[in-house]
């Protein structure tokens, strides 16, 4: 008993080592490539940093008069909650600033009023009786005060806000921060700001209290990427932290129990010891993902039970002629076109049922096989839906979906075929 452990510890050591041997290839390929006809293949593309730099293009002010008749009103009774081209974004009182001006605060004498949207616009406004030019000073929104934040977020494929314009998704009162200025593929977004369609990808410039920072760091709403203080990790509960991930480990690797039960554990013991909050226990579940990866699987049975999966096996295997070397590189082309369309998990789970029945049929070495459909759905490079880190560069780098087939074409080429390479010197093909 202990020799066959022993002997199946081994294996399983040389397997792993063997795993990150291709996987170091595969990395080396792609960085090389990158750095040899990167800088040639991706132009230079505007950045939010830039898009935004000059916050005066889409924002200007107007002060209240002393003695207008705007004084003492709210701002729904002056008439500035619901203008058709801009909306009010904050008010300056007495070298204070009021973000996310709500519609029920009262306007003073001497308020300067910092609206967003079209600049044209500022003549209406100075049509309103009692606002009058704020000159001579610097602008409101270029001052660092410490009652409000300028964040560059995101927008996630899972935010709520997706498919609906600002106003509809009714932005400022679900997050408690105001739309600045939205910018796609590198490009300001001109217009109204509260008809805009927020998409994946989209970053905008937000106007929030600093709470906003620490309430949305870790939402799945939005990627943070502007720079902000970063909390310091709390290094307390480190040790213990580790000690849980190796219990759970020893206990999935010796099987006293499978790597489900191991994980629920491991789970319940970080929630429990307070290494992590239930909070951010929640905040730290894909929804999306899990239901995708439960979805997979249905779709990978209902392949097997209409016959498609087999037609697409048996096509495979047409093509390859029962040459093993083929059949791993179209079993790698095949699963990399559909880490492309589909999410990488949803193409691994189809594959893999397909790739196990071929090598089963054939009597070859699985295990190669299964690291060809690993490898490829995650090397995913030509388009933003590949993957979800393609979609996270997608706005703040200013690409544009043709800038990842420029060079994500030849990435997927070049890291593919390290890979097969790395496969077939590594790993024997037969069985």
């Amino acid at each position: 008993m202990s020799a066959a452990l022993a002997a199946t510890q081994l294996v399983l050591a040389r397997a792993q080592r063997l795993s990150a041997l291709d996987g170091l290839a595969a990395a080396a390929a792609g960085v090389t490539f990158l750095l040899l006809f990167g800088p040639k293949l991706l132009p230079a593309r505007r950045s939010p940093d830039e898009t935004f730099a000059d916050m005066r293009n889409f924002t200007f002010e107007v002060a209240v008069a002393h003695d207008g008749p705007l004084v003492g009103k709210s701002i729904v009774d002056a008439g500035l909650r619901h203008l058709q081209r801009i909306y009010l974004a904050e008010i300056e009182r007495q070298g204070s600033v009021l973000t996310a001006v709500s519609p029920d605060d009262i306007l003073q004498g001497g308020d300067r009023l910092v609206f967003v949207g079209e600049t044209e616009a500022i003549i209406d406004v100075l049509r309103i009786n009692g606002l009058v030019p704020s000159v001579g000073r610097q602008p409101v929104i270029e001052r660092d005060v410490p009652e409000r934040k300028l964040v560059e977020a995101v927008v996630s494929p899972s935010c709520e806000g997706v498919g609906k314009t600002i106003k509809d998704a009714r932005f400022r009162d679900r997050y408690g921060a105001v739309v600045l200025a939205v910018a796609r593929n590198g490009e300001h977004i001109k217009g109204r700001l509260s008809s805009i369609i927020l998409q994946p990808g989209d970053v905008l410039l937000l106007e929030a209290r600093p709470a906003f920072v620490s309430r949305q760091k870790y939402s799945r709403d939005f990627l943070l990427i502007s720079e902000l203080e970063e909390e310091r990790p709390n290094h307390n509960r480190a040790l213990l932290s580790w000690s849980i991930l190796l219990s759970l480990v020893l206990l999935a690797t010796f099987g006293v129990t499978s790597m489900l039960n191991a994980g629920l554990l491991g789970a319940g013991a970080m929630i429990a010891t307070r290494c992590l909050t239930v909070a951010e226990a929640k905040r730290s579940l894909d929804l999306t993902v899990i239901i995708t990866i439960a979805a997979s699987f249905a779709v990978g049975n209902a392949l097997q039970k209409t016959g498609a999966a087999g037609f697409l096996g048996e096509t495979i295997l047409g093509f390859s002629g029962s040459n093993p070397l083929l059949l791993l590189v179209l079993t790698y082309i095949t699963v990399s076109l559909l880490t492309e369309t589909i999410t990488n998990n949803a193409a691994a789970v189809i594959m893999l049922p397909i790739v196990l029945a071929m090598t089963s049929a054939l009597g070859l070495n699985e295990a190669p096989f299964v690291l060809a459909v690993m490898m490829a759905a995650s090397a995913s490079f030509a388009t933003p839906l590949g993957y979800q880190t393609n979609l996270m560069v997608y706005g703040p780098g200013g690409y544009k979906f043709i800038d990842f087939l420029r060079i994500g074409v030849p990435m997927n080429i070049v890291v593919g075929a390290a890979t097969i390479l790395a496969i077939t010197l590594f790993w024997p093909l037969q069985g």
